[in-house]
């Protein structure tokens, strides 16, 4: 049950910052096979046996979370969202300082783990379709989403497997060290929004940022 409200406060983030606006329901397009589509040609390739690419099966991973998360961010009223995501911030803040510096070290160590090329793409892909979603003030459609998932899914492919782990063990560190009250308080918030939320799609979106963090490494 925490699991999914914490991936359901994680998606929301995204939206914190635009005036929101729900983009129009679009008809199903060969876009909405990316993921099936690449995880056949991956398939294919392995028994040719044609090499398949190191980061296969967590950009198809990255994906899925785009994939089952996005219906769930537009779908929520930005006015309830505001709120929880405001304490979420606070909760965050109140952890104990010496567990955040070991975070920010862990997390340097890991970006400089990274390939620098795919570092810099992946950073590239996340600028531009933020800042064309903040000039609209709309969410970006979900194919540009996919394709920065895509590009980070491929830097982090890249990124030493250990470091990954040291990154989640030190989140998991500033994650006891926050304030009991808050997080009461944050949890039972998060708890209310997430109720709102279709259980069989907060299982998909749970499921999927599940494999994510085993395909990285962080579990």
């Amino acid at each position: 049950r925490f699991t999914t409200i914490a991936a359901t406060l994680l998606a929301l983030a995204v939206r914190e910052g635009t005036c929101y606006t729900p983009p129009p329901a679009a008809p199903k397009t060969a876009q909405s096979w990316v993921g099936p589509a690449a995880a056949s040609a991956a398939a294919a390739a392995v028994v040719a046996g044609v090499p398949t690419p190191a980061f296969a099966s967590i950009d198809s991973a990255a994906i899925k979370v785009v994939d089952t998360t996005y219906p769930i961010v537009t779908s929520l009223p930005p006015a309830e969202v505001a709120p929880v995501l405001s304490k979420a911030i606070k909760l965050g803040l109140s952890a104990d300082p010496n567990a955040l510096v070991k975070l920010i070290k862990a997390a340097d160590a890991a970006l400089l783990s990274t390939d620098p090329k795919a570092l810099v793409a992946a950073l590239k892909a996340v600028d531009n379709t933020a800042e064309a979603a903040l000039a609209k003030g709309t969410l970006p459609p979900i194919g540009e989403v996919e394709n920065v998932a895509k590009a980070a899914s491929a830097a982090l492919a890249t990124t030493d497997k250990a470091k990954v782990k040291e990154v989640t063990n030190a989140l998991i560190g500033v994650t006891g060290s926050l304030d009991k009250i808050k997080l009461a308080q944050t949890t039972v918030d998060g708890a209310k929004l997430a109720s709102k939320v279709n259980p069989k799609d907060a299982a998909a979106a749970t499921e999927a940022l599940l494999e994510l963090l085993k395909e990285a490494g962080a579990q």
